[in-house]
C-alpha cells in the first residue's frame, strides 16, 4: 500500500510542526487546552528558559525535518508521522533551547510522564531513529532500554515498524533482532535493546541517547548510572525518560525523580539541564468527575491516541472495584497508588505534616521514646516524641538503623535502595550486625537532649538493651515500660496517630526513612471489633519507625491521658 503523506511539501510540514508547538503553549497559558497545574508551570519554564538562553529555529525545522520521513502505522496504511500538539512542543524544549556560550542543548536529560496509549513508546522510538541517523554523532550508540528484555523489545519493534513502514530509512538502516545499523559512510551508527539482564552491553559503552521506557518498574537506579555515566564523553547526549506512574513510591527512583521534578517546575530547585512534562491529574477527585475531558491533563492525546468514550467506560468499569480503580488511577491518570491496598495514612495527608524540626527550640522540652527492636540482622528504630514547650505541637524524632555488610541488605532492603539515606545520615550503618551498644548510646544521647518523662519497648527484641537501660543508675528515674504489639494494647494510639495527623497537630520532620516506612504501613481490622493495628505491606517492607512512632505515642497518652485512654479502650471493645 502506498504510504500516505499528509503534507507534501518539506517546509509546509516544518511549519505545521512549529505552528503546533507553539499554538499548544499558548492555549494552555490561555486555559484553552486542558492541563494540569505541572504542564502549565513547565510552559512557563520553557518559556522563560529560552529568553536565558536562545531558542533555534534552524534546529527545530531540522528535527521536523527527519519526522517528515517517517510513517507509522494509521488505520492499516502507512501513514506520515506528524507530531500531535503535545509531541511537538516537546521536540520545541528538547532541541531548540539552545545555549549560545557553547552552542549545545540545554536539556541533557528529560522526563516525559504520561498516561498510556498516548503514543509514547512511538514518539519515543522516533526519537531513538533521530540520534541514531542525526543527532548521536560519529559511531552514535543508541539505547532502548526497560527493567526486562520483554519491554526492551517492544521499543525496538516500535522502532523497526517505523523504519519498515518508511521507504528512505528502509533504504539506509539495517534491522537486526536486537539493534538497528545505520551506515553513514563515514561510521557505523547502532541503536540497541537494553535490558537490566543486559547491562553489561552498556558497560564501557559511549551512547549518544538513551531512551528509559517505562521507568515505574525499575526499583534502583543502576543501569541509568552505567549508562549516564558512559554518555560523560558525548558532546551532546540525550537521556529521555518516558513512563506511566507506578505501584513503587517512597524510596523508589521513578517516585523520587517526580516529586524532584515538581520541586524544579515551582522554582524550589534550580536544574536547566533537565526537562519536565508532567502530565498527570491534580487529584484523584478529578478521576470521578463527570466530564471526562478532565482526563486529558493526564492523557494529552485524549480524542486522537485515546478513546474519550473508550476511556470513559474504562474509568465507569472501574469505579465498582477498588483494585481496579488503583490500576486506573496509575495507568489513566497517572497518580501513583502504593499497591492494591491503602496506606496506613496517605502520602498526601502526611507529607502536610512534614516540616523542619526546630531542635534548638526543644532542647530541654518533654519527650517520649518509643522503641521498635527488630532482630539484629534487619532495618531497626527508635523514635523519640517531643513536645514543643509553647505551642505543645508533638514533634518526631526517628533514628534508624540498618547492617552494611550484608550485600543483599545494604544497598537494598526489600527493592529500595538505602544508599542515599545512610549518605545523607538518615541511617546509621552498622557492620555486620546491629549493634545494640551504638543504639544505647544514641539513646543516651536523646535522654541528655530532652526531658523524657518514659521510654516504651517491644518486649519481643529488647532484653539486652533493656538490661543496659535498667542497669545505668542515672536513669533510675526514668520509667521504661513493656508496650506489647497485640492489637489490644496498639490500636488507640495507633487511631491517636492518624487523628494527630488528619488534624496536621504533629511534625513528622523531613525524614524521608520514616515516610517510607509509612508508605509500606497497612491496618489490619480485627473481625469482631473496632480494633485496628498497623502491619507490613505484601512485600514485607519495613514499618519500623512507624511501630517505634506509635510505641511512642502510647507512653506519651500513658502519661498525659490516663482516662481519655480508658474511655477510648472501652468504646473500642
Amino acid at each position: 500500500m502506498k504510504p500516505l503523506r499528509l503534507i507534501k511539501a518539506l517546509p509546509e510540514f516544518q511549519d505545521e510542526v512549529i505552528r503546533r508547538a507553539f499554538q499548544y503553549e499558548k492555549d494552555v497559558q490561555s486555559g484553552k487546552q486542558i492541563a494540569g497545574k505541572d504542564i502549565k508551570k513547565a510552559v512557563k519554564r520553557s518559556i522563560k528558559l529560552r529568553k536565558k538562553y536562545s531558542y533555534s529555529e534552524k534546529e527545530f525545522r531540522r528535527v521536523a525535518s527527519l519526522f517528515y520521513y517517517m510513517y507509522i502505522p494509521v488505520d492499516d496504511r502507512p501513514t506520515q508521522f506528524l507530531p500531535a500538539p503535545w509531541q511537538c512542543w516537546i521536540l520545541l524544549n528538547l532541541f531548540t533551547i539552545i545555549n549560545p556560550a557553547n552552542g549545545k542543548r540545554v536539556h541533557t536529560e528529560a522526563l516525559v510522564f504520561v498516561s498510556r496509549k498516548s503514543g509514547k513508546t512511538m514518539f519515543g522510538a522516533a526519537l531513538s531513529l533521530i540520534f541514531l541517523t542525526k543527532y548521536g554523532g560519529m559511531q552514535a550508540e543508541c539505547f532502548g532500554a526497560a527493567t526486562v528484555q520483554k519491554q526492551a523489545k517492544q521499543l525496538m519493534d516500535y522502532a523497526k515498524v517505523i523504519v519498515r513502514n518508511s521507504p528512505s530509512l528502509k533504504s539506509r538502516i539495517e534491522a537486526y533482532r536486537d539493534e538497528l545499523h545505520y551506515d553513514d559512510g563515514g561510521s557505523m551508527h547502532t541503536l540497541m535493546q537494553l535490558s537490566e539482564q543486559q547491562a553489561e552491553r552498556a558497560d564501557g559503552s559511549n551512547p549518544s541517547f538513551c531512551l528509559y521506557d517505562e521507568a515505574h518498574a525499575f526499583k534502583n537506579d543502576a543501569l541509568k548510572e552505567v549508562v549516564v555515566t558512559g554518555m560523560g564523553a558525548r558532546p551532546n547526549p540525550l537521556f529521555l525518560t518516558v513512563t506511566t506512574a507506578g505501584f513503587f513510591t517512597v524510596g523508589y527512583p521513578l517516585f523520587t525523580q517526580v516529586e524532584l521534578a515538581k520541586k524544579v517546575l515551582s522554582g524550589e530547585i534550580e536544574d536547566d539541564s533537565t526537562f519536565y512534562a508532567i502530565y498527570s491529574l491534580d487529584s484523584e477527585e478529578e478521576a470521578k468527575n463527570d466530564d471526562i475531558k478532565i482526563l486529558e491533563k493526564a492523557n494529552p492525546g485524549l480524542g486522537t491516541a485515546v478513546s474519550p468514550d473508550r476511556l470513559k467506560a474504562m474509568r465507569d468499569k472501574a469505579l465498582l472495584l477498588p483494585s481496579s480503580w488503583k490500576n486506573f488511577l496509575v495507568k489513566n491518570c497517572n497518580i501513583f497508588q502504593t499497591t492494591t491496598e491503602d496506606p496506613f495514612i496517605s502520602d498526601e495527608h502526611f507529607t502536610k505534616c512534614c516540616q523542619e524540626v526546630p531542635l534548638e527550640q526543644l532542647k530541654g522540652a518533654r519527650a517520649w521514646i518509643g522503641l521498635d527492636l527488630s532482630q539484629s540482622v534487619d532495618l531497626t528504630a527508635f523514635t523519640v516524641l517531643v513536645e514543643h514547650p509553647d505551642t505543645k505541637m508533638l514533634h518526631t524524632i526517628p533514628y534508624h538503623f540498618f547492617p552494611g555488610k550484608q550485600e543483599n541488605k545494604v544497598v537494598r532492603a526489600n527493592g529500595v535502595d538505602l544508599t542515599e539515606w545512610i549518605e545523607q545520615g538518615y541511617i546509621i550503618e552498622h557492620e555486620e550486625r546491629i549493634d545494640l551498644e551504638d543504639v544505647y548510646q544514641k539513646l543516651l544521647e536523646a535522654i541528655s537532649l530532652f526531658d523524657v518523662q518514659m521510654i516504651g519497648y517491644d518486649p519481643y527484641h529488647a532484653w539486652d538493651l533493656l538490661a543496659k537501660l535498667q542497669a545505668n543508675l542515672d536513669l533510675a528515674h526514668l520509667e521504661i515500660v513493656p508496650v506489647s504489639q497485640s492489637i489490644t494494647t496498639m490500636s488507640t494510639p495507633t487511631k491517636y496517630l492518624e487523628e494527630l495527623v488528619i488534624s496536621q497537630d504533629i511534625n513528622l520532620g523531613l525524614n524521608p526513612v520514616l515516610r517510607y516506612c509509612n508508605s509500606n504501613a497497612r491496618i489490619k481490622h480485627s473481625p469482631t471489633s473496632n480494633l485496628i493495628r498497623v502491619t507490613k505491606d505484601e512485600q514485607l517492607n519495613p514499618i519500623d519507625s512507624i511501630i517505634s512512632t506509635i510505641v511512642a505515642l502510647a507512653v506519651y497518652m500513658q502519661t498525659e491521658f490516663d482516662t481519655l485512654t480508658h474511655l477510648m479502650n472501652k468504646n473500642e471493645t
